[in-house]
């Protein structure tokens, strides 16, 4: 499973390329593409903006307020799972969950 490390209270910006099993952006006209983070007890949606619509690209995001809260990962109920839900029409397709790891963050 992926990992992505992120600080807590940061600002959170990933940007992704959907692609088929062979490397192909997937053009995502008339797709919807949404996302959410879990931990045992937390859910919190992600902002999904699609930024080159023929060549699959899209960002999630979340603000540096929203990250506040988002659980440290210190323990197996506080880590924090992802995936990436694309819907078009009746077919929903999702990426495989990844985690993203929280760091305290020091400075604040």
């Amino acid at each position: 499973m992926a990992q992505i490390y992120h600080k807590r209270g940061d600002t959170f910006s990933l940007t992704c390329t959907w692609t088929d099993s062979l490397g192909a952006a997937i053009d995502l006209t008339g797709y919807t593409v949404e996302s959410q983070v879990r931990a045992v007890s937390f859910v919190d949606t992600l902002t999904t903006t699609i930024t080159d619509v023929t060549n699959g690209v899209f960002t999630l995001t979340a603000t540096a307020t929203a990250t506040a809260d988002w659980p440290v990962t210190d323990s197996l109920s506080s880590k924090l799972f992802c995936d990436i839900q694309f819907t078009k029409g009746t077919t929903v397709t999702s990426t495989e969950t990844f985690q993203i790891v929280v760091v305290e963050d020091i400075t604040q």
